[in-house]
């Protein structure tokens, strides 16, 4: 039987960073109403399933959703544990601006079954944050951090963000060295990006911001492997860093093509082999929900060369594409039509090949998407 796993759009933030590509409105008086609706969404959406639905992991992403208070997230597991049953060892997971931290809120989400807590830091340089347009100050981190700590949280991860105009390689050392510090389990590291009908795409299109240049991008890469594997940490996706294997399991089903239920608006996802998404506008959502309708904008069903090439995409940036498998399952022999191609990665230090398994380099990493690329020429 299906673990699914579960992802909750919560739409509400104090401030909308400039580079947020997200959905989220900064007037927190609908927060209530989102709730209810939200749980209402969770009952239509399982109604075709045997009930209760085996869930084994839960994000909980926006947004703020640290802006949810203890009565909010408890209304919102009641109707989760009404129609799902999560096995003992789930992982539960909520995104957290350290700016937005009450220790009262936090025993609250401890004792109600979160057990994972994902801090948006992004650096610890007021110039960045400035930038960014975060409302924590640096010294917010740590103060978080133990407060998580303290209240029982074992497992925490932090969010960092790299290539921001006029970024230094010091600077970014001096972000890293800041997170290692805390000794979390795990660290994310994400290069900005420039997202078409954000404010800093805009600013980036009329000249007020320039992106830095690509070796410097490739150096700050390259500096993040150094280190954080120096420090312990295995790089186990593209961006992602963990110790003692503490991976985020959710978002691993991405990467695995597994299945997994979206809720709230602009929230996507996936079940029975098709793609689902809401609207991604909090009127609408409720309007639809008012009248017991799924908030669905659209739908798809990826056909066997979509699922191929994503097989090829996600295997590529997370932890190598097995050709066995790969062949089994969507019966395209790849080895041998890229053979060549597969030594000069290898030669190059892309990639790793071993067991018919190709795995990429810290270098290949960063040119993932050319990778992908010579892989899936062959589908066509």
């Amino acid at each position: 039987m299906i673990n699914y796993g579960i992802y909750i759009h919560f739409p509400y933030c104090i401030h909308k960073c400039s580079y947020c590509d997200f959905y989220s409105i900064e007037n927190l008086n609908s927060r209530n109403k989102f709730i209810r609706h939200l749980t209402n969404e969770i009952s239509l959406r399982t109604d075709e399933f045997s009930s209760p639905v085996k869930a084994d992991t839960l994000f909980i992403g926006g947004g703020t959703p640290s802006l949810m208070k203890p009565h909010h997230i408890s209304q919102v597991f009641e109707s989760l544990h009404k129609h799902f049953s999560f096995e003992s060892d789930s992982e539960m997971t909520m995104e957290c601006n350290p700016g937005t931290i009450d220790v009262k809120h936090f025993k609250a989400y401890k004792e109600l079954g979160i057990n994972r807590i994902s801090f948006g830091v992004q650096s610890f340089l007021d110039k960045d944050l400035v930038f960014l347009e975060r409302i924590h100050k640096p010294d917010d981190v740590s103060n978080a951090i133990q407060i998580a700590r303290d209240t029982g949280f074992e497992n925490i991860s932090i969010d960092l963000m790299f290539a921001l105009p006029g970024q230094t390689i010091e600077d970014w050392k001096y972000n890293l060295e800041s997170a290692i510090s805390l000794e979390t389990e795990h660290i994310s590291a994400y290069s900005l990006i420039y997202e078409p009908g954000t404010p800093l795409y805009e600013n980036y299109i009329s000249g007020q911001v320039k992106i830095i240049e690509e070796d410097l991008d490739f150096e700050l890469y390259s500096s993040t492997h150094k280190l954080l594997t120096g420090a312990g940490f295995e790089q186990y996706e593209i961006s992602n860093y963990a110790k003692n294997k503490k991976y985020c399991r959710h978002n691993l089903k991405y990467w695995s093509s597994e299945e997994y239920f979206g809720f709230g608006p602009s929230a996507h996802g996936y079940l029975n082999g098709s793609r689902y998404w809401n609207y991604r506008n909090n009127d609408t959502y409720f309007k639809l929900l008012t009248d017991n309708s799924l908030p669905t904008e659209g739908k798809e069903t990826l056909t066997l060369e979509q699922k191929a090439f994503e097989a090829i995409y996600l295997g590529l940036r997370a932890q190598g594409l097995d050709l066995t498998k790969f062949q089994n399952d969507y019966g395209i022999e790849l080895a041998n039509n890229i053979s060549k191609k597969i030594k000069m990665m290898e030669s190059d230090n892309l990639i790793r090949y071993f067991d018919n398994k190709v795995i990429l380099t810290n270098k290949g990493y960063f040119v993932s998407d050319n990778i992908t690329l010579e892989f899936a020429r062959m589908l066509k």
